[in-house]
């Protein structure tokens, strides 16, 4: 059974990354998660967008694997215990990357629907870039194989993120299908974590 990718991904952070990510930012808990939530989203999105560019992906993997970011990641315990701020300058590279021109727009469009600062959603962004490339370098994920399993999580990924991204990466409402039950199962998953992880 493929794994889903948000709940694998979700995983990763511990309550002390959210703690110290608030002491950058000082936003309200549940909303910074909320954004990490949408934002890993987004770049699933994103990368299921250019999965085909197959050079592409590769670059990112290896510039993802060169980063201290990549090094913080404790893989063994599947848990990123603590975060600088180097994700700031080495996630940025990723997202223009993925996203092309439309970076800053995705960037207000999580600050907007979400509710959090401009300056937060960007830089959410950019730690979720690095947490998604960072995982798929690990777990040495071929193109062609998270090609499928993107393929075969889109709608529920899509799910996952605001109705105004979607738009902006091609996708209308009318190609996601609300499902109330597994969206209902995998937040309670995300609060479960968040309540339950160690320090």
């Amino acid at each position: 059974m493929i794994p889903n990718l948000q709940i694998e991904l979700r995983r990763f952070i511990s309550s002390n990354v959210v703690s110290k990510l608030n002491k950058f930012y000082f936003e309200n808990d549940a909303l910074l998660i909320k954004a990490i939530d949408a934002s890993i989203g987004t770049i699933l999105i994103g990368v299921y967008n250019k999965i085909h560019e197959v050079s592409l992906y590769n670059e990112l993997v290896e510039i993802v694997g060169a980063t201290e970011f990549y090094k913080e990641i404790d893989f063994e315990s599947g848990r990123l215990l603590s975060v600088d701020d180097c994700y700031k300058e080495e996630g940025n590279k990723l997202l223009k990357r993925i996203f092309d021109n439309k970076k800053s727009r995705i960037t207000e469009m999580v600050s907007n629907e979400i509710g959090i600062k401009s300056e937060t959603a960007r830089e959410v962004l950019n730690f979720s870039a690095l947490l998604v490339f960072s995982y798929f370098n690990y777990k040495k994920q071929v193109q062609d194989d998270l090609q499928s399993t993107l393929e075969e999580q889109k709608r529920g990924v899509l799910n996952s993120i605001p109705f105004g991204i979607k738009i902006i990466l091609g996708f209308s409402s009318h190609e996601v299908v609300e499902e109330k039950s597994k969206t209902k199962f995998s937040n309670s998953i995300f609060n479960h974590i968040f309540s339950n992880s160690g320090s």
